[in-house]
């Protein structure tokens, strides 16, 4: 089944207009033989069995919750998890998807992920079903990577400037269909839009993000592809091209959006782009 989404422009002057949000509040977890940290932002009155959205950062970011995210959460009703990744060689904070200095880190955010959601949903009261991952660059990494170890782990997966490395292309299989999202600008300099096979930028291989998409869209028996463009919010000269593959068996669209000169980031003077994750995750959501 195909899904059709509506950008939704949110104005600087209407966010202002907005009362005063909940604050985000860090929390320990033991896991393993180390104590990992992760910031939950609850909205006031969430009800009972609320989705929960896991965002993962990028490598070393001191960005760890983004306002706008908690701002779509408040419209619309869900908890958002700011988990803080694990330290590598070079002391900088990340998700292990096969960078150089990682070689010291656990190999296996699988489990960490698994141990997060048993954790925070029974304390929160939150849904164990309608729980989902947005990350931006190396938690975009993640994403891909998990789509092809734990696919089931998340119900659906949105990255922004992630990549598949071709140590994963080549080596792993997916095997399971997985709402997929992605936001990429073709400009990007550090998560490079045609792929960087000769490790020119030092993070590994990895392949073009068409492909990388491609893959996933091809995995869930995607049958048709459809495209629009509509200008980006701060400049009208440049395009944004969506791509939509639909129509599988599984009704599990696959979408990327193309930012015409867009650097490496999360995009929102561009898009509205929590809000477009957002509408992506409830569309794969049970209807009452």
């Amino acid at each position: 089944m195909r899904h059709i989404f509506t950008v939704f422009i949110i104005s600087i002057a209407g966010l202002s207009c907005l009362s005063a949000e909940p604050t985000p509040e860090k929390f320990t977890m033991p896991y393993a033989d180390t104590t990992r940290t992760y910031t939950m932002y609850i909205p006031d009155n969430i009800r009972p069995d609320a989705p929960l959205v896991v965002y993962t950062h990028g490598y070393g970011s001191k960005t760890r919750w983004r306002k706008d995210l908690n701002t779509v959460a408040d419209a619309n009703g869900f908890a958002v998890c700011y988990p803080d990744g694990a330290p590598d060689t070079r002391g900088k904070d990340g998700w292990y998807v096969g960078y150089p200095p990682q070689s010291n880190m656990a190999h296996n955010e699988e489990d960490f992920f698994e141990a997060l959601l048993d954790t925070v949903c029974p304390r929160f009261n939150l849904s164990r079903e309608n729980v989902f991952m947005a990350g931006m660059s190396n938690g975009g990494d993640l994403c891909y990577q998990l789509a092809y170890t734990r696919p089931k782990l998340f119900k659906a997966y949105a990255s922004v400037a992630g990549l598949t490395f071709e140590w994963m292309y080549n080596e792993r299989r997916l095997t399971v269909p997985v709402p997929f999202l992605e936001i990429h600008g073709n400009a990007d300099k550090t998560s490079m839009w045609e792929g960087d096979h000769l490790n020119e930028g030092g993070w590994g291989a990895y392949i073009p993000v068409p492909l990388a998409v491609a893959a996933v869209a091809a995995n869930n028996r995607c049958t048709t592809i459809e495209t629009d463009s509509f200008p980006t919010m701060r400049d009208s000269t440049r395009m944004v091209t969506r791509t939509i593959y639909g129509n599988a068996p599984s009704g599990m669209d696959v979408i990327v959006y193309e930012i015409e000169g867009g650097s490496h980031s999360w995009h929102n003077k561009d898009l509205p782009t929590s809000e477009i994750i957002w509408k992506f995750f409830e569309t794969t959501m049970k209807k009452d």
